[in-house]
């Protein structure tokens, strides 16, 4: 026996497990087991789910073997009793079972659950606790709880746990190289790699399984903030061109403002001065609930940067979003913002936007004003990236929405710095948790707005189910005319733009139809209550030009209804918009719904949200849309939602770009958070390439690959 898959697996075998993650042995040594039959747990028959593969723990009543009228072979039919109901299984072809299985034997089987003559039994059966071998009971794996893997295609769970139980006994050293330091796992009683891994596969007591997880979570733990150390550390090295912390343009800027700032952006604002004013380059998260300002920080933050004689560069996910950025800033300058390198004057701003839409020549054009200093600041989206965009001096990046941003293109952008390295602020659209940040944002310094200009927003907001009450839609739209009627406009959010196929989900057949956004507006403007007024649409097909011109439209009253995507999610500033109906609410996570409803009520002035569901009051999900409902606590409803989605969700690989983090709970481990990077700190000030510590390097680069788009999906 070998310790390569290939001499252990079919060729057909590692396609699947490699479908599960699993492409060398290490990987195989770490498909845990998803859960454990404990002995002495009883399994109710009556209660398993039709058409699922289920494990069943029972004891044998009686065993009988006949050969077969239709077809050759034998069938063998074990009875089974869990103590309150009896199940009839058949194996076919398996004779030998009649002399294995004796009545009065405690035995675990799996299969699929089917109805055959009205009666539940297990289809294409597998018993389970025994050895792959000689087919023999051993007693001790009654004694031990049973591994149950996750399924893999073609391959049975009694051969998948006797490979890696095999492999296990014969694997070398190098296969057990721990990424826990000796110290740390005494002094936490943590196991060995190779005794924990064993405790997962092999356990002889559930106890020992629960010891082995507390060190996988240690394990993550320390390579994240192992990583993140390292990060720090590495920034520290970097130089960079210290800013002013003000000057004229920075002074005219504020003068001009007609509000006064926030204490909290006041703060925020020297945090981010002191940052700049440095020779190492700033790397600091900005974040804050929806209307706290960010935008405005930020701008503050780019012109002390042009004041000292630098260019400052905005960096949006989307070509919306970079837009809407760039209309915000023109709106905030007036006056200061300079029209044309050519026209500008020397007391203004030069601000362009690049997109990847831009007609070639614009963009020749724009670029070479950016690479001899003609623009102060440029907002764009990837494009910014490319490498024909280089700058003459750029002293300050601003990465909006930056967990859809890699830490390659964070790399790439601040390249463009030359031999100085560019001062970084990062934005998140929502608030962030406190043990998100301190888990996932471990290698920046956080700013934190706490309060809202215009004062706490005052936004009613509610849930109706429109099934349970359908009158209550009625009364919606009610509300919405009186609202167009009182000179104010109404958001209606869709989440999609064409209409879909409703399957069935047993066979797959096409059952119906979910209508798209075109429909749903016809359908509001053929009502009475909403007869006769000016609806307009938006969507992310539009092009730029369009998209601007419908809210433009909307912003002065030509349009009274927009009906939109979740475009309208982030910067859109429509102050005479006080009323907001999110159709299909059950559709959109706590984050967004919150930041959809921050584009209403955005003078101060009282606004509605209405949350439409077709789900009952009694479903799990309502629960998520009246949590929403109660609170307008961007903060709260963060923390809210980590609790009720659950780490899986929330650093999901999708949004964690492929990390594999399993088992840290930044909820319920802070603490193991917290002491991994003490211990990380210690590690990295000593060795900061981690040349000692070889096998927690590799395992670094396991959890976090190279390039890893790390960041938390603040939405």
């Amino acid at each position: 026996m070998t310790t390569r898959l290939e001499d252990n697996f079919r060729k057909a075998d590692r396609t699947h497990l490699a479908k599960r993650g699993v492409h060398t042995v290490a990987d195989l040594f770490r498909f845990f087991p998803r859960r454990y039959l404990v002995p002495g747990e009883s399994t109710r028959l009556g209660d398993l789910p039709l058409g699922e593969t289920a494990i069943i723990q029972a004891e044998v009543i009686s065993v009988s073997t006949r050969r077969m009228k239709q077809r050759r072979g034998t069938i063998t039919e074990v009875i089974v009793h869990d103590g309150e109901q009896s199940m009839k299984i058949a194996f076919f072809n398996q004779h030998w079972l009649d002399k294995a299985l004796t009545p009065g034997l405690t035995v675990v089987f799996g299969g699929k659950v089917e109805s055959y003559r009205g009666q539940l039994t297990l289809a294409s059966p597998a018993w389970l606790n025994r050895t792959e071998d000689d087919h023999e009971w051993t007693p001790e794996d009654l004694n031990s709880p049973f591994p149950i893997y996750p399924a893999v295609k073609k391959i049975a769970q009694s051969r998948l746990w006797s490979a890696i139980k095999t492999l296990l006994s014969v694997a070398g050293p190098e296969e057990f190289a721990d990424p826990l330091p000796k110290g740390l796992r005494e002094k936490y009683d943590l196991p060995d790699l190779r005794t924990a891994l064993e405790d997962m596969h092999k356990p002889r007591r559930i106890e020992d399984v629960e010891r082995a997880r507390q060190r996988w979570k240690w394990e993550e733990a320390l390579a994240l903030q192992t990583e993140f150390v390292s990060r720090k550390a590495a920034y520290a090295q970097e130089n960079a061109t210290p800013l002013l912390t003000e000057g004229p343009k920075s002074r005219r800027f504020d003068s001009s403002l007609p509000f006064t700032l926030t204490p909290s952006q006041v703060r925020v604002g020297e945090e981010i001065g002191a940052d700049m004013g440095r020779e190492q380059p700033m790397h600091r998260l900005l974040h804050g609930d929806v209307g706290s300002g960010k935008t405005l920080v930020a701008l503050r933050a780019m012109l002390t940067a042009v004041d000292s004689g630098a260019q400052a560069a905005m960096l949006a996910p989307t070509e919306v979003l970079a837009t809407q950025h760039f209309h915000s800033i023109q709106h905030f300058l007036g006056e200061q913002m300079g029209l044309s390198p050519l026209l500008s004057e020397d007391d203004q701003v030069t601000v362009a936007l690049m997109t990847g839409s831009m007609p070639a020549r614009e963009r020749r054009e724009l670029a070479l004003d950016l690479a001899t200093g003609n623009i102060d600041i440029v907002v764009g989206t990837h494009a910014l990236l490319s490498e024909s965009t280089i700058f003459e001096n750029l002293g300050l990046i601003v990465v909006d929405e930056q967990h859809r941003f890699g830490v390659e293109q964070r790399e790439a952008m601040r390249a463009k710095g030359g031999e100085s390295t560019p001062h970084t602020l990062v934005m998140s659209a929502t608030p962030i948790p406190r043990t998100v940040a301190m888990t996932v944002f471990a290698d920046l310094d956080i700013s934190t707005l706490t309060e809202m200009p215009a004062g706490p927003k005052n936004i009613a907001t509610h849930v109706v189910p429109i099934v349970d009450q359908p009158n209550w839609f009625a009364r919606v739209r009610t509300l919405m005319r009186e609202t167009v009627e009182s000179g104010r406009g109404v958001f209606v959010v869709f989440p999609r733009i064409e209409p879909t196929d409703i399957e069935d989900p047993e066979t797959g057949a096409v059952i119906g139809q979910k209508q798209g956004i075109e429909d749903l507006s016809r359908k509001l403007e053929d009502t009475p209550e909403l007869s006769g007024k000016r609806f307009g649409l938006l969507h992310g097909r539009m092009s730029t030009g369009e998209k601007d011109k419908v809210l433009k439209d909307f912003a002065d009253g030509d349009i009274e209804i927009l009906v939109s995507t979740t475009v309208i999610e982030v910067g859109v500033d429509v102050s005479r918009a006080t009323m907001m109906v999110i159709a299909e609410a059950e559709n959109f996570g706590v984050a967004q719904l919150h930041q959809l409803r921050g584009r209403v009520g955005r003078d101060g002035s009282a606004a509605m949200c209405f949350l439409l569901t077709e789900l009952s009051e009694t479903d799990e999900s309502f629960a998520r849309l009246q949590a929403v409902a109660e609170t307008l606590d961007g903060f709260a409803l963060a923390e809210y939602d980590l609790d009720s989605r659950g780490e899986g969700d929330v650093l999901s690989a999708s949004q964690w770009g492929g990390s594999s983090l399993r088992h840290l709970s930044i909820l319920r481990d802070s603490e193991i958070v917290a002491e991994a990077r003490r211990v990380a700190e210690q590690i990295v000030a000593v060795d900061p390439q981690l040349d000692a510590v070889p096998a927690l390097k590799a395992f670094i680069r396991r959890v976090l690959p190279e390039g890893d788009a790390h960041f938390i999906e603040a939405g």
